[in-house]
């Protein structure tokens, strides 16, 4: 959790406000409730990804704390034709703005190296292959056979191996970026066309450059490098 960040000094303040609320208010919670939590607070600080955990587990907490401003549920106040009203309206809504297939293959090319994974399929590069972190998953996705990717979005089961630090020093360039590319044995990279690492690649008689567009470039160790 990147408590230096705006994301992250909003959950401190939550967790502040919870135990403000225990001496201020001192509301009673189930033990599954605490159990939660608890749970969701823990899962959230050891890695950002789980906050989608602590959402919903923390959600009865605070709905007991928050309670006690909200007026309780009155069956004879509901306004059930313009309840109908609103559901019509998101459901018409969900469907005229529902994506079309082409649209969703628009949005995706323009953040996802489609056009370079067309080119690996009809040049198949020679293999261990650097990725950038956010292509992983896409890769993943849209490649076939073993080997497919560096790295993937799932960085903390790169954490455990230090690959997730070796994969940094090389994203930024750091001295010993060239010297890991040979340790991991790589034979290609296929990255982002604006990065720094797509320069110094540029720059290097080791790589060759072989495929570019818009987005993404691809690299290929030159033979006897």
């Amino acid at each position: 959790m990147p408590f230096n960040a705006v994301a992250g000094k909003f959950f401190l303040g939550l967790l502040v406000g919870f135990l403000l609320a225990q001496v201020v208010m001192r509301p009673s919670f189930q033990l599954a409730e605490l159990v939660l939590f608890l749970v969701g607070v823990v899962a959230a600080c050891i890695h950002l990804r789980f906050v989608m955990l602590f959402v919903p587990f923390a959600t009865p907490v605070f709905a007991v704390i928050l309670s006690r401003w909200v007026p309780p549920y009155a069956p004879a106040r509901d306004k059930y034709a313009l309840n109908a009203i609103l559901m019509i309206a998101v459901f018409a809504g969900m469907v005229r703005f529902f994506p079309t297939e082409k649209q969703l293959a628009s949005r995706i090319s323009e953040h996802w190296p489609v056009k370079a994974v067309s080119y690996l399929e009809q040049h198949p590069p020679p293999r261990p292959m650097f990725n950038n972190y956010t292509y992983g998953g896409y890769l993943i996705y849209a490649l076939d056979g073993p080997n497919k990717v560096f790295i993937d979005g799932r960085g903390d089961l790169y954490e455990r191996t230090g690959a997730f630090k070796d994969y940094l020093s090389i994203d930024r360039v750091a001295p010993v970026a060239l010297a890991l590319l040979r340790m991991y044995q790589v034979q290609s990279c296929l990255i982002h066309r604006d990065e720094a690492l797509a320069t110094l690649l540029a720059a290097s008689s080791e790589w060759q450059r072989v495929y570019a567009d818009d987005l993404s470039v691809v690299f290929v160790r030159r033979r006897g490098e």
